[in-house]
């Protein structure tokens, strides 16, 4: 088969767990024999093939609210020119356009990650018509696919109708070095980790107020960069005490270095999809820490802890608590790991989305 992936910033993945998931199961269906082909934005990576799949550069319009949907809207119009079998669009607002090529024969999918439309950087305008994207999540492409169980509950309840769960997974890669920590002033299981976005729903504001109430010597090591988020970024800086470390964006071979070493990850989101972040802090050992929002108490089940959403005294208390206890952390991402490598395996993703394609 060939298959076109739509809708992401492209590959290699640097932005976002999107990105990392179409990664890992393009490379994963061009070992099995697959042609794929990834449309990506223009960057400063000319690469044509990266890991066998196939890189098309198409521009956009970089602003908040035209950079995604222009390139989806470009990507469409070049695909519908090529032998394609499969056209696989991700998230809502890319699900507008997932009509199109099913009206020339073209099979398409749509993956939702997410309601797009809770994230707090939408004006009205945009959560409106992110809102209307699930209708076209739906009813537009042949199949549906959703990463966690609870958005398959959400959409099955709504609309009436069936969608398919497949979820995200985890790359687990040998243990990091620990010689770059002392770059960002980090220590050996001396420090908490939050990787992700630095934008209002992933509530790193809640995670420092947190740990500025902490009795630790212990550091809070934040990875990451804002999205058309700079005000945030700047509030979240100027809360910050001297012990809270701003590493900025950090590819992914100095990254496992930071989950391998880190005391324990957290996870303060107001809203979820399914956590690349938070799979791969538990397939690395990591005791975490999370919001108790549905989606986060899905991966975690009975193998890490979780706070009361948007209060960060319970968090620091539950912070405290494991820092005073650090065999229970201990012991706690040790079974994290069993049970996350054994659940949330890539490879066996992809036979369930190579399976789907072929339905």
């Amino acid at each position: 088969m060939t298959i076109a992936m739509v809708g992401t910033r492209g590959v290699p993945a640097d932005y976002s767990g999107i990105e990392e998931a179409i990664e890992e199961v393009s490379a994963r269906l061009v070992n099995k024999g697959h042609k794929v082909i990834v449309y990506c934005r223009a960057s400063d990576n000319r690469q044509k093939i990266y890991r066998g799949i196939e890189r098309v550069i198409l521009p956009t319009i970089e602003t908040k609210h035209l950079g995604t949907i222009v390139h989806v809207f470009l990507a469409t119009l070049h695909l519908l020119f090529k032998k394609i079998d499969i056209v696989h669009y991700h998230a809502l607002g890319p699900s507008a356009l997932s009509f199109v090529p099913r009206l020339l024969g073209k099979k398409t999918i749509v993956t939702i990650h997410g309601l797009d439309w809770q994230r707090k950087k939408w004006g009205v305008v945009a959560r409106v018509f992110l809102r209307l994207c699930e209708y076209s999540s739906i009813f537009f492409p042949n199949k549906t696919i959703v990463i966690s169980n609870t958005l398959k509950d959400y959409f099955e309840r709504k609309f009436k109708r069936g969608v398919y769960y497949i979820p995200n997974g985890i790359k687990v890669s040998p243990k990091g070095k620990t010689e770059g920590l002392d770059k960002y002033g980090l220590k050996e299981n001396n420090y908490i980790l939050f990787v992700g976005r630095l934008v209002p729903e992933k509530g790193v504001h809640y995670l420092i107020k947190a740990f500025n109430e902490l009795n630790t010597d212990m550091r809070l090591a934040i990875a990451g960069k804002g999205s058309f988020t700079d005000s945030y970024v700047r509030l979240l800086r100027e809360m910050s005490n001297p012990r809270v470390k701003f590493l900025g964006f950090i590819p992914n071979e100095r990254l496992k270095a930071l989950y391998e070493n880190a005391f324990l990850f957290v996870l303060p989101s107001e809203m979820e999809g399914l956590s690349i972040s938070l799979l791969e802090a538990m397939g690395y050992g990591k005791c975490v820490i999370a919001s108790n929002l549905p989606e986060c108490q899905e991966v975690i089940g009975n193998y890490g802890f979780f706070f009361k959403a948007k209060d960060y005294k319970d968090l620091s208390r539950q912070l405290q608590r494991l820092i005073n206890s650090p065999e229970i952390a201990r012991e706690t991402g040790i079974k994290a790991k069993a049970y996350i490598t054994q659940r949330y395996d890539w490879d066996r993703i992809t036979d369930e989305i190579e399976r789907l394609y072929s339905l």
